[in-house]
């Protein structure tokens, strides 16, 4: 995504040009021999040029925080409620301002990847953890974009992981060019017994990334995949705690870019092998396979506006579901971060056609003023909708039954903020409302009844975000952020059971302490939640430290004071967990 620059970033730029000029000037003259510059990178400011609020994630925070997989970095956002069915991305359920984990928009690299069969396999990330750039969190659009490294002509990383409950995780991740091509294979395997019983895992994660650059244009392949094998106690139903489960997600992506024309073709095959007695796997086994593919093209003029054209297919094949496929066009045009004086705006609208439910409108606004060059007032609104998912509309057992007559499940989002930011100091403060219509959720009115898929009807969720950094620069503090978000639904269950919807967070607060002591870094993490309906609780995760040329050393831990609490009704939240990794990188 383009976005503006201010008046100081041209100048910064226009230095930048002129001294470059001067020294590709003389240097020959001086020392009669090519200088090969590093390639210059300008970072994106997002509190000076968002009009929604964005949590986001550097390359450089990702690296400091203690985590045990990507999909877990998101958690340390104090508006999304990761539910851990397991820890290690093995399955996690994502919340973002009080909504289900089938509501956000999950993306790699800016292209959709939501899986059509459930939003239980959403956040199944086809990458290894050396391919992770950055993460943006878009609250009031609910989108999460995870962008990936590019690669580099060299480069070159080993790492090796042992932890408690026999955890072993290895990495080799290397660049390459080929000719004018630059290459990155990463690969990973982590396998562990388990915390406890039927807990154990294996995960394999790989991926393949090229990229050719010249002038304005750009050629880039992705491939990725990840297969997952592991115990799933109790991820499903109390009453089976030997579940098992394999998963396999693979991952394509051809993008070509001339100019203003941006073109990106994909294809992403998923495959689950669910189990509800793994010690009796012919008792209860279910297959499931969906593909989505499709191709998006975007052409941007004059700058600032761009036009929006994409095509995909969804598809299941599946013992339980049956066999489905619905077919989805989207349009969209609109004007991206322009500025005009003291205002900044972006717009987009656009129609999606899904098979069904035909054509559904989408819409985005977002205004900010300055009042001053460091202080912002900003606004914006969404329109968005999503889909029911296969499962909600199809499956059925003695325990679920799906309805093959839902609706779409469409919200209107609002958000009014305030942002300050400075070199060390940065805060921002917003307010959010979202009125959702034709909620849909698993619900029912008897203990004994299945859960029924229904449209319960409208409600409202409103709340508000505060957040904090100040970074202390050289002293041995470096850094300290407060995340503070707090959230209400307005509206009873019409119904005597829900299985989702009215199970969120009331608060959430996260606190973030780095500290670099004669070169040892030391990153101290505070996650507190207090759910609607279950018992607050509040973890530490901790990651230190040392980095010797090209050796580091770290020690990282989760819920290091081993608190007991439940991420979901009836399912035990991760203990304590602690690992010892050695990376080798040059």
């Amino acid at each position: 995504m383009d976005f503006l620059k201010t008046q100081s970033l041209f100048l910064s730029i226009l230095i930048c040009v002129r001294c470059v000029s001067i020294c590709v000037f003389f240097v020959p003259f001086a020392f009669s021999q090519e200088i090969e510059l590093e390639e210059i990178t300008i970072k994106r400011v997002f509190l000076e040029i968002s009009t929604e609020g964005i949590d986001y994630f550097s390359s450089e925070r990702i690296k400091d925080f203690p985590s045990f997989s990507l999909e877990e970095i998101v958690d340390y956002s104090s508006s999304i409620d990761l539910r851990k069915r397991f820890t290690f991305g093995i399955q996690q359920d994502i919340s973002l301002r009080g909504s289900i984990f089938e509501d956000s928009f999950i993306n790699l690299n800016g292209i959709k990847i939501n899986d059509p069969q459930t939003g239980h396999f959403n956040l199944e990330l086809p990458l290894t953890s050396e391919d992770l750039e950055e993460i943006e969190i878009f609250k009031n659009s609910q989108k999460i974009n995870f962008i990936l490294k590019k690669p580099k002509e060299k480069g070159f990383l080993l790492k090796s992981s042992f932890g408690q409950h026999a955890l072993w995780e290895k990495l080799i991740s290397f660049n390459f060019p080929l000719k004018q091509i630059k290459n990155r294979i990463s690969l990973e395997h982590k396998i562990s017994s388990g915390a406890r019983q039927d807990t154990d895992f294996e995960i394999y994660n790989s991926s393949f990334h090229s990229l050719w650059e010249k002038d304005n244009k750009e050629i880039e392949f992705l491939f990725g995949h990840t297969k997952r094998d592991f115990g799933a106690d109790s991820f499903y139903s109390v009453k089976y705690p030997q579940q098992g489960e394999h998963a396999d997600q693979r991952f394509f992506s051809l993008r070509a870019k001339f100019d203003n024309l941006n073109n990106t073709l994909y294809f992403r095959r998923h495959a689950d092998k669910y189990i509800l007695n793994r010690h009796n796997p012919s008792y209860y086994t279910n297959y499931h396979t969906t593909y989505i593919y499709g191709t998006k093209f975007e052409f941007d003029f004059y700058n600032d506006y761009f036009l929006s054209v994409d095509l995909g297919r969804e598809k299941i094949t599946s013992t339980k579901l049956d066999n489905h496929r619905r077919l989805r066009k989207g349009l969209s045009w609109g004007v991206k971060d322009r500025r005009i004086k003291d205002f900044i705006f972006d717009l987009f609208s656009g129609f999606d056609y899904y098979e069904n439910w035909e054509y559904l409108e989408n819409l985005h606004l977002g205004v900010g003023y300055f009042l001053k060059d460091n202080l912002k007032l900003r606004y914006s609104f969404d329109r968005i909708w999503r889909a029911p998912s296969f499962t909600e509309l199809y499956y059925s057992d003695p325990s679920n039954i799906g309805n093959p007559n839902l609706g779409i499940q469409k919200s209107n989002n609002f958000e009014w903020g305030l942002d300050y930011f400075s070199d060390k100091l940065n805060l921002n403060f917003c307010f959010f409302l979202r009125d959702q219509l034709d909620t849909i959720d698993w619900v029912k009115n008897l203990p004994f009844d299945p859960w029924q898929a229904e449209n319960i009807g409208d409600l409202n969720v409103y709340g508000f975000d505060f957040y904090s950094e100040i970074d202390f620069k050289n002293n041995y503090l470096k850094k300290v952020s407060l995340g503070y978000t707090y959230q209400n639904l307005d509206r009873k269950n019409p119904y005597s059971f829900s299985k989702y919807v009215f199970d969120y967070n009331c608060h959430k607060v996260v606190s973030n302490f780095e500290f670099n002591f004669k070169g040892i870094s030391l990153n101290l993490i505070a996650n507190f939640s207090k759910p609607i309906d279950r018992k607050e609780y509040l973890t530490f995760d901790l990651k230190i430290g040392k980095r010797i040329s090209d050796f580091e050393l770290f020690l990282e831990g989760i819920n290091i004071l081993n608190q007991d609490y439940e991420e979901l009704k009836d399912i035990r939240g991760s203990p304590r967990w602690f690992k010892i990794s050695f990376i080798y990188s040059f």
